[in-house]
């Protein structure tokens, strides 16, 4: 395009009249090897082309006698630098491989239709240009240092961190911190070795494994038969019941792919705690426990308690003590120790101790489903959602469990009736207990001799409270006798939309699963609808 062209002649030209490239003047102590890291920003830096920042301190020529950069003196205080930042600003294009990969397939598959079409909105690269930042930073080479580039490396990542903190405490200005994970995969340097400081020597220096789409190239291949049923949803779906424990581990893989590992930490955290207590939760429901027991171990506040870890340990045997040496252990040790620290202490976790976190929750993960495939007689509808086939076969139980399996009478909408119990359970602890007249709908419970009682329900709050017969038209009330003369029920229920009773003066609000046939909470088929034998 003529255009991008264009831009991209305008940008080499006035990288050229900026000086980038040309020796600078420096004032060195000592005899040391000097290297440029030219570092870009996950984002634009509003600070003027070519700002020069040394990262100063005070120097003293006696006590310090290692290779340094001199700085004015002011007065009687000299000055030194081991870290020189230059901000350089330009405009780049924006990356369109993945618009030109999809705009590819997208003409490949019109041309395959045999229909004729005409030239698409936009079949080149558009080159959006966009503002981007360089850091230059120019270190010292400690030859003291075991690697002094890659120690040099560390020190000027660490330069341009601290910056962006000061720079987002002036300016409020949300930044990502700078880490190797936000680089491309290489990134150019120029090396200056003593005494010849005025030849530069460019090269390419490997800083990490790449981003996500190198990665996805070390991914396992689905099986086309995996793929048919990834999105299917027979008994139960693990990613329907665990589905918050998914979503947090999937955010601190993110967050740790990015670099952002205060937030890895704290996701992690926050998955390991909705693993244990959604595995609390699904062990409960499916002995049919106590609503307000189960409330009442669970506790007002969202923690993983000792009591909570006992009814676990109860249930699934095994080591579940936080201060041992197990699973549980590690849990506490890599993962809820450190999520404090960054909760309450502001603490950004360094690298090793995030990943030490992740495998902290692998490991915590795996051990929960050992466990299950230990005791899944006496939990199976739990270890089938949890472990399913794949996971019965890891562990080399997969024919006693393909034996025991067709014994039970596994619910249709497992999912379903697991979520609504444990909205009751939450009810228990923190309400609501009232529901919102405004918003419910008439639902009539209709029984097979006849009798009918009629709610008004909050599907929101899951709450339903009694209602007289309202008056209705003549066509909802034929629908409703042909309902009764086709037959063939015990109970059911309709819904009205349009329907507007009045309401009542003092509502006496019950959770819906004791009234409504299709609120059900309870793991098994239960045979609890005795119908009214008179009309109220």
């Amino acid at each position: 395009m003529s255009g991008s062209k264009s831009r991209a002649a305008r940008r080499s030209q006035r990288s050229e009249s900026k000086g980038v490239g040309i020796p600078r003047t420096i004032n060195l102590y000592g005899s040391p090897d000097i290297v440029h890291f030219f570092i870009p920003l996950p984002e634009p830096i509003k600070v003027l082309d070519v700002t020069e920042l040394p990262v100063s301190y005070v120097w003293n020529p006696i006590a310090d006698d290692g290779p340094c950069f001199l700085l004015p003196s002011k007065g009687n205080v000299h000055y030194a630098s081991r870290q020189t930042m230059i901000f350089h600003q330009d405009e780049v294009s924006m990356d369109m491989g993945p618009f030109e990969a999809a705009m590819k397939i997208a003409t490949m598959a019109l041309k395959l239709s045999g229909s004729r079409f005409g030239k698409l909105p936009a079949e080149e690269n558009p080159g959006l240009p966009l503002a981007h930042t360089t850091v230059e930073v120019i270190c010292i080479l400690e030859p003291s240092q075991a690697d002094p580039m890659e120690y040099a490396l560390e020190r000027a990542l660490e330069v341009v961190r601290d910056f962006q903190t000061y720079y987002h405490l002036f300016t409020k200005t949300p930044v990502r911190r700078l880490t190797r994970k936000l680089l491309p995969p290489v990134i150019p340097v120029i090396r200056r070795s003593y005494p010849a400081l005025d030849t530069w020597e460019p090269e390419l220096l490997h800083v990490n494994n790449g981003g996500t789409a190198l990665r996805a190239a070390a991914t396992p291949t689905l099986s086309p038969e995996q793929l048919q049923n990834l999105l299917k949803h027979n008994r139960a779906s693990r990613a329907d019941v665990f589905n918050a424990f998914l979503l947090m581990r999937q955010e601190a893989m993110l967050s740790f792919a990015t670099g952002s590992n205060a937030a890895a930490s704290l996701f992690v955290a926050i998955a390991a705690e909705t693993l244990l207590t959604e595995l609390f939760l699904l062990l409960s429901w499916e002995e049919v426990a106590d609503l307000q027991k189960t409330a009442d171990i669970l506790g007002e506040r969202d923690n993983i308690s000792k009591r909570l870890l006992n009814e676990l340990a109860s249930r699934l045997k095994g080591d579940w003590d936080r201060n041992g040496n197990g699973p549980l252990g590690e849990w506490q040790r890599q993962i809820a120790n450190l999520r404090n620290d960054v909760a309450h202490a502001g603490k950004v976790p360094s690298e090793p101790e995030v990943d030490a976190a992740m495998n902290a929750l692998t490991a915590l993960e795996a051990y929960v489903g050992d466990r299950l495939a230990e005791v899944f007689r006496s939990y199976p509808q739990v270890a089938e959602i949890y472990l399913g086939n794949d996971g019965f076969a890891r562990r080399n139980k997969l024919k006693s469990w393909q034996k025991f399996s067709p014994q039970v009478q596994f619910p249709a909408h497992a999912s379903e009736l697991f979520t609504r119990w444990k909205a009751e359970v939450k009810r228990f602890r923190s309400g609501p207990h009232e529901g919102n007249l405004e918003v419910s709908k008439a639902v009539v419970v209709m029984f097979g001799n006849g009798a009918e009682r009629w709610y008004l329900v909050d599907d929101e709050k899951e709450l339903s409270c009694p209602i007289p017969a309202p008056r209705l038209s003549p066509f909802s009330r034929e629908n409703l006798v042909k309902l009764y003369s086709d037959g063939g029920f015990d109970v059911l229920s309709m819904e009205f939309d349009d329907l507007k009773p009045s309401f009542p003066k003092d509502p006496e609000w019950v959770p819906s699963y004791a009234v409504l046939p299709l609120a059900s909470i309870h793991r098994w088929e239960q045979c609890l609808w005795v119908p009214p034998t008179r009309h109220p």
